[in-house]
């Protein structure tokens, strides 16, 4: 698992090659390591996992219903973090909290997928698989946003 984050977070790096001051170059980097992670994604989950042909023939299916409810929450996220990087120089204070309230809505609605879907996931695989699952999840999910946040310059 070591070696496949390793991967990962190189893929990540890669991708977010940008300078804080350069605004379009920031998003484009996210889109592309986006992209990146995404292809990698999968195949590091199935490294990891191991299962079985009959486990495999039920996970699968579940993982592109919760990859797909995920990447729509995702792409507000890069819609957020586009006028993020369009204004981040020069926000009011009204529109700095505006957009604080819009990341917080956007973790509630990533809680919530991750929710519905692990509860789905529960009732046809193991409880253990499932776990191991989100744990994968989670650790990709922080080298991602550890790089990102490197990335992604403090309101000024």
């Amino acid at each position: 698992m070591k070696r496949s984050l390793v991967l990962l977070a190189l893929a990540i790096s890669l991708g977010l090659t940008s300078n804080a001051g350069a605004q379009i170059e920031g998003s484009e980097a996210i889109r592309l390591t986006r992209s990146a992670v995404q292809a990698e994604r999968q195949a590091i989950i199935a490294t990891n996992l191991q299962l079985d042909e009959t486990e495999r023939a039920v996970f699968w299916p579940l993982y592109q219903e919760y990859r797909n409810d995920l990447n729509a929450a995702i792409n507000s996220r890069v819609d957020f973090l586009d006028q993020y990087f369009a204004s981040y120089e020069t926000l009011t204070d009204k529109e700095a909290v505006a957009l604080l309230e819009r990341h917080l809505a956007w973790e509630q609605e990533v809680l919530k997928i991750r929710t519905k879907h692990a509860k789905k996931m529960s009732k046809a695989l193991s409880g253990r698989t499932v776990a191991k699952f989100f744990q994968i999840e989670n650790k990709m999910d922080i080298i991602i946003d550890y790089e990102m946040a490197g990335e992604i310059p403090l309101i000024k």
